[in-house]
């Protein structure tokens, strides 16, 4: 039963062993690179114009807004020699969840909620997690913001411009210094508080992305730049030379943006409760899950992430209706086990490959990986396998640091109003 389980795990392309980490974080890196030369492949490398050759001063606030999803967090940020401290951040939701807004009503209701942090700060960042191309000049141009909220007419609009008018609408005397960036780039900058510009910014989410600092010689692809090294936003979600299955090709063909982010599709936790649903019917299928589990499949549909997670630890959930017995229940296991650990394989191999990037450019020493996201932060097996993968890849567990915080995307916008 056992090997007989492996062998179709393996076939359907879910089982971790699938995947030949040497070769994926070889062929990751060379994704990059063409990336950063503006070739032909699927690793976008968006420059950010953002940097990392500025200091980090202390006792002087920053008013961040962050802006993703359905909710906004204004807050303020203060750098001490005891490390970055919140005395004070507001939640509420986003403009244009309740109903749709203009452009400059989206930007009035920033700095309506940033204002009253600002009395000791002239650095205001907005973290913008939305879809926006960066510009030379450090402005933002919105592409698109998606179906969860409702702004009308946001298409090309100019982010930092929108902003500079609104506080002048507000009536705020002084000009203050606004930085853009997106989660990524902050989740990035909040590894850089520990001091070190060998850093990584990984989220594993809902969704995936990653960035890191290059060196701008590197990024042919764009006019020269007369700064060191640059934030480049990696796109990962969007590799597309991994090597898939069966159920991967399914998930894609059921997809919205068929054919796009297949990297996305196999690792994040959007995903992965598709994945078991559709690899345990598969399993069903070939006799090796009892037809009550394929019975439960078919009338409640997809399992979730969580209702994986809640089986495989305290077996707990919707997915201990699913067993005919002990032998169904050790075949979810081992389902789930797989899908959760192909993920954090794959995943260490990006990251390794980002590693081996900053090594090239000269980075000695220890890399900071800033880690963000509930899907590898909050599942155990995920991290335990991605790490593990990442100590294998590197050779060597001081090569890195694995740095996680509550309150990242906050601290690490405040860190780019002076670093970048």
């Amino acid at each position: 039963m056992e090997k007989e389980l492996y062998r179709v795990l393996m076939d359907i392309g879910i089982h971790p062993d699938c995947i030949d980490a040497g070769e994926l974080t070889e062929e990751i890196y060379r994704h990059m690179e063409r990336g950063l030369q503006g070739e032909e492949g699927s690793m976008m490398m968006i420059p950010a114009y953002l940097f990392a050759d500025g200091e980090i001063r202390m006792d002087e606030p920053v008013a961040v807004i962050d802006a993703g999803g359905t909710n906004l967090r204004a807050a303020k940020v203060v750098f001490t020699e005891n490390g970055p401290e919140i005395p004070d951040i507001r939640r509420s939701r986003m403009p244009g969840t309740e109903r749709s807004v203009t452009p400059d009503e989206m930007y009035d209701e920033f700095v309506r909620r940033i204002l009253p942090l600002m009395p000791e700060s002239v650095r205001v960042v907005l973290c913008f997690s939305y879809a926006f191309q960066s510009l030379p000049d450090g402005e933002a141009r919105i592409i698109t913001m998606g179906k969860e909220v409702a702004v009308e007419g946001c298409e090309g609009s100019l982010i930092r411009a929108g902003m500079e008018e609104a506080f002048r609408r507000a009536g705020y005397q002084g000009t203050p210094r606004i930085t853009v960036l997106n989660d990524t780039a902050a989740v990035l900058y909040s590894a850089l508080t520990a001091g070190s510009r060998n850093a990584v910014g990984f989220i594993l989410g809902t969704g995936m992305n990653s960035a890191y600092f290059e060196k701008t010689e590197n990024i042919t692809k764009i006019p020269p730049v007369d700064r060191g090294s640059m934030a480049v936003n990696m796109e990962s979600a969007y590799f597309s030379a991994v090597p898939s299955g069966i159920i991967d090709a399914r998930i894609d063909s059921g997809s919205r943006n068929r054919g796009a982010a297949l990297f996305e599709k196999m690792v994040s936790g959007a995903y992965l409760g598709e994945i078991a649903s559709l690899s345990a019917l598969e399993l069903c299928e070939r006799g090796l899950l009892s037809e009550k589990a394929g019975c439960f499949l078919r009338e409640k549909g997809y399992i979730r992430a969580k209702d994986m997670a809640d089986f495989l630890e305290k077996r707990e959930g919707p997915c201990v209706e699913m067993c005919e017995g002990k032998d169904d229940a050790k075949t979810l296991d081992e389902l789930f086990e797989s899908v959760e650990r192909r993920s954090g394989k794959l995943v260490a191999c990006l990251v390794a490959a980002v590693v081996k990037r900053i090594r090239s450019n000269g980075g000695e020493g220890t890399t900071d990986i800033a880690v963000d996201g509930s899907t590898i932060c909050l599942n155990s097996m995920i991290l335990e396998e991605f790490t593990e993968w990442l100590d294998m890849l590197l050779g060597d567990p001081a090569a890195y640091r694995l740095i996680m915080q509550d309150d990242d995307t906050i601290i690490g916008s405040a860190a780019a109003a002076f670093l970048g």
